[in-house]
């Protein structure tokens, strides 16, 4: 008794995941794709909540203009290239080659160093301009920031 209660227990925690599966590719299917302009708008939104919570004083907002910019040019090639991957992926049919995408991934990879070296030269006098408490806002939002945009 005790060993059936036991495989049917193991059974159901091994089926559970499977069926939910499905149910979570559906409800990502039924999101309304967003275009490249409001994936871009959502950007500086972001851009806008991280200056507001700075609390910037009038001379440190001298500063942020060069910042903003980077922000949102780095928003801007972010969402053309999720547009151009969600077009790709549209278009596959057959097998993924694994090597192209790892080279793809790759190529990616390199571009985003690039707009992060870029922003991290266009952030360097604000952040220079910034009190304690405002150094450490402004890196757990930039990288919040990052991290929200990973997961989506």
């Amino acid at each position: 008794m005790r060993k059936t209660l036991l495989l049917l227990t193991t059974a159901a925690l091994i089926a559970i995941p499977a069926l939910a599966g499905p149910a979570v590719a559906r409800d990502r299917s039924d999101r309304a794709q967003l275009s490249a302009g409001q994936i871009a708008d959502r950007a500086d939104a972001r851009t806008a909540q991280m200056k507001v919570g700075l609390r910037l004083t009038p001379e440190q907002e001298k500063n942020w203009s060069g910042f903003e910019t980077a922000m949102r040019d780095m928003g801007k090639k972010r969402a053309d290239r999720q547009i151009a991957l969600r077009e790709e992926r549209a278009q596959r049919n057959g097998p993924v080659d694994a090597i192209e995408q790892m080279r793809k991934k790759a190529d990616a990879q390199i571009e985003r160093a690039g707009d992060w070296k870029k922003l991290a030269d266009a952030a360097q006098p604000l952040y220079a301009s910034l009190d304690e408490r405002q150094k450490r806002r402004f890196a757990e939002d930039l990288f919040r920031v990052d991290r929200d945009r990973a997961a989506n």
